[in-house]
């Protein structure tokens, strides 16, 4: 065989192999989303990353082995790859890593279990502790907040009563002005009548 004929053969098993690496990649994803649940807004965003990534990486191995040129055949290598992970290993691989780390997991999982029973039980007996001092509080504030209104009440009112007396003062004032004037132009009125007469 020619040596480009190799060359190119070469090419298309190193892309045959990209593509089932990059789905065995993608199974990593799906282990973790085995493992720990995500909503479909977080596997979007993680798809997207992911093969944002692997276009990132599958490019420059094109770059590398084919001076950047994509060729038809490399893209069918890639998918060959994958289809042929997808349909011999990749359930038998998400599934042995899944079990085999929630196995390694489960010791883990049975202590956070008993811890969270023991902070449970410590939350409960503390919790009745800490509502009969909210209650308290709720009754101290209620208080001082109504002794706070009867104060301000009482000197709104003293205030007030004070605003009356000097009011009362001033018209007392004002009515003895008036007939102290009213007296002396009588007086005036009476001499003026006397001088007359």
């Amino acid at each position: 065989m020619s040596q480009s004929i190799i060359i190119e053969l070469r090419f298309f098993a190193i892309s045959i192999l990209w593509g089932a690496l990059v789905l065995l990649a993608y199974d990593q994803l799906r282990v973790l989303r085995r493992i720990i649940r995500h909503n479909s807004f977080w596997i979007a965003v993680q798809d997207l990353i992911f093969w944002i990534f692997a276009s990132v990486f599958i490019f420059a191995m094109i770059y590398d082995n084919n001076s950047g040129i994509i060729r038809g055949f490399s893209v069918m290598g890639i998918v060959i790859g994958m289809i042929v992970y997808h349909f011999l290993l990749s359930d038998l691989v998400v599934t042995l890593i899944s079990r085999g780390i929630l196995f390694l997991l489960y010791p883990v999982s049975i202590v956070l279990k008993y811890i969270k029973k023991v902070l449970n039980l410590i939350i409960k007996k503390c919790g009745k502790y800490t509502y009969r001092i909210f209650m308290q509080l709720k009754k101290l504030v209620k208080s001082v907040k109504i002794n706070f209104i009867k104060h301000k009440e009482s000197t709104s009112k003293k205030r007030e009563n004070k605003k009356r007396k000097k009011q009362g003062k001033i018209r007392k004032e004002a009515k003895k002005e008036t007939k102290k004037k009213v007296k002396k132009k009588a007086k005036k009125a009476k001499e003026i009548v006397n001088r007359q007469n």
